[in-house]
């Protein structure tokens, strides 16, 4: 026994700065336990092990053989007990539900959702709530620090701040800047709802479509630096957003940027010889204009060959270059005959 503590004190110092938790200690105890129980060269080689179990092994009748597994499954749990768990990672896409305080405590067998300390009834009124994971906690796992709750944010375009425990504040300063959140996935009338987040969605396809022309030319560097100035995701990916992005297109700083970068690769293009090679010419009006499937407000495109037209031209006439591509493909039918 000596030998063991002698033996974790060692291992315990050598990693001065581990934060020892007491799941941390727990892993920390079963691999040195392991380490003694069951020697290197033992593990290396099978056989060796299954001797050595079976010469420390001792007669164990069944009803006792039952009872150590019940008491295993009920009592030795690493994380939580059968009426109580720690809470998890997890991403919330919704608003919780407006419930009763003793009915939500009481779901929690009275119990603070983030340490399992057992709450007296007459103490209901001093545990606090969570907004994002809709569970009470006590005084030491719930400080009243607020947060900005996603599903309020996908839901109601609601930036306000609401109290949450310790736990999810870690949790959503952490997810803060990362882009998790499809809208056409798991906001889908959000766009509806949000005059500035339907201007930056007008705007970010114009990107879209700009930085795809810009990537071909080899005099565009300038302008594609410029780009920087949006995260990356935004110009690569449509709909899809990070918590820091929707609030910034709330305030209208993400607008602000994308205008400018729109009006500076316009500049470009217009007076870039390369860029406008790659415009079309519209083949129902045949003006001398360069036009690109940026210009939305002006241009649309054939849905079957891509092509770019004026709006008030294309209409409900068919597609020229469509017609073109037809006739040519029947006559190239006709010829292998």
């Amino acid at each position: 026994m000596h030998k063991f503590q002698d033996c974790f004190i060692c291992s315990c110092l050598r990693s001065s700065r581990m934060q020892c938790s007491a799941e941390d200690l727990a892993h920390h105890l079963v691999a040195e336990f392991r380490k003694q129980w069951f020697p290197s060269e033992l593990l290396q080689n099978p056989d060796n092990l299954n001797s050595a179990l079976q010469e420390v092994s001792v007669p164990v009748m069944a009803d006792d053989r039952i009872s150590l597994t019940e008491e295993i499954v009920q009592k030795t749990r690493m994380r939580g007990t059968l009426t109580w768990a720690p809470p998890t990672f997890q991403i919330i896409f919704f608003v919780q539900p407006t419930n009763r305080r003793s009915d939500v405590i009481a779901s929690q067998h009275f119990l603070c959702a983030g340490c399992g300390t057992k709450i007296e009834p007459r103490y209901m009124k001093k545990l606090r709530y969570c907004d994002y994971l809709g569970r009470y906690f006590c005084d030491g796992c719930h400080g009243g620090l607020e947060s900005v709750i996603p599903g309020r944010v996908l839901n109601n375009w609601d930036f306000a701040r609401y109290p949450v425990c310790h736990f999810s504040r870690q949790l959503l300063d952490s997810i803060w800047q990362q882009p998790l959140f499809k809208l056409t996935s798991v906001a889908k009338n959000l766009y509806s709802q949000a005059k500035e987040l339907q201007r930056f969605r007008e705007l970010q396809e114009q990107l879209v479509s700009i930085k795809k022309l810009l990537s071909t030319c080899r005099l565009s560097d300038g302008v594609l630096d410029e780009f920087e100035q949006l995260p990356a995701h935004l110009i690569q990916e449509l709909h899809l957003f990070s918590m820091h992005d929707l609030i910034r297109v709330k305030k209208g700083q993400l607008c602000t940027i994308a205008k400018a970068l729109v009006q500076s690769a316009v500049t470009h293009i217009d007076i870039c010889e390369l860029c406008q090679a790659k415009g079309f010419i519209c083949e129902f009006c045949h003006s001398e204009e360069v036009i690109f499937p940026f210009q939305r407000d002006t241009c649309t495109r054939c849905q079957d060959c891509r092509a770019c037209f004026h709006i008030s031209c294309f209409r409900d006439e068919s597609c020229p270059k469509c017609a073109r591509l037809q006739k040519r493909k029947k006559l190239q039918e006709d010829i292998n005959l």
